[in-house]
């Protein structure tokens, strides 16, 4: 017993390396609680003319999308085909010749909610996946011309259950939104992930904190997970980097 009280007096030294037969409290799969999910999104501003549009976002004006339904070339080398709607724009992407991206932009009757809709090609052969956002007028009008704020962003391959597994001085990561297991290191090592890279560092025994940076190697969002005393939840923060700031928070039971 004193060989086990000298290596597991220290709880960081308990989750680097299980005492003899000891689970590790992070492994399993953890599933979300709805009523947990707590959502400021990020702020930006529309101005539309006959052309198209421009995004605003935390001060910086994004190129302009220019929708006369014929192909442009973008900054980034994608081809941008965009298309006025009855009730807003229409709009697919290519890149290297491969279709990536179809997006919808729709405006309530009301005028007061915007709906947006990409649907994803991946580049990796997985399924195409949608993501929706849901924004709020703040102020402006009429159409689509003024400030937004968005309010709810859903995933159509979030499953809502979050898989760890710790092994020695390393984790393996499956997250709500990825059926594919990523292994890490524990000391902040990142690995590539999509087009930039991910990174996972133990800051004491509770915590687990998740940096994604993008291929410029800017940092665009970092999770917090928070382990509680009794191993049964885990609180999870996200906050995404600018030019779309936001802040995102939840709670997981353990299965």
């Amino acid at each position: 017993m004193r060989i086990r009280a000298i290596l597991c007096g220290s709880a960081v030294v308990c989750f680097a390396v299980p005492c003899l037969a000891q689970a590790n409290p992070w492994n399993g799969s953890w599933k979300i609680d709805p009523a947990t999910v707590k959502y400021d999104g990020p702020s930006f501003s529309v101005a539309t003319d006959a052309d198209g549009y421009t995004i605003t976002r935390n001060g910086q004006a994004q190129p302009k999308t220019v929708c006369d339904g014929k192909p442009h070339t973008a900054a980034d080398k994608a081809v941008v085909t965009c298309t006025k709607t009855a009730s807003g724009y229409a709009i697919e992407v290519s890149n290297n010749g491969k279709h990536t991206n179809s997006i919808t932009i729709s405006l309530a009757a009301d005028g007061k909610t915007m709906t947006r809709k990409n649907t994803v090609s991946p580049a990796d052969g997985r399924s195409p996946y949608t993501n929706t956002m849901v924004d709020k007028r703040v102020s402006g009008g009429p159409g689509m011309s003024g400030a937004w704020k968005e309010i709810s962003f859903k995933e159509s391959q979030d499953n809502g259950v979050i898989v760890i597994e710790v092994k020695g001085d390393s984790i393996g990561f499956k997250e709500t939104d990825n059926d594919k297991q990523v292994m890490l290191k524990l000391d902040g090592t990142p690995v590539k992930f999509g087009t930039g890279t991910m990174a996972v560092k133990q800051d004491g025994p509770h915590t687990l904190k998740v940096t994604y940076h993008g291929a410029d190697g800017k940092v665009r969002r970092e999770n917090t997970f928070e382990l509680s005393a009794d191993g049964k939840t885990l609180t999870e923060t996200d906050k995404t980097s600018a030019p779309a700031v936001s802040t995102l928070s939840m709670k997981f039971h353990k299965m």
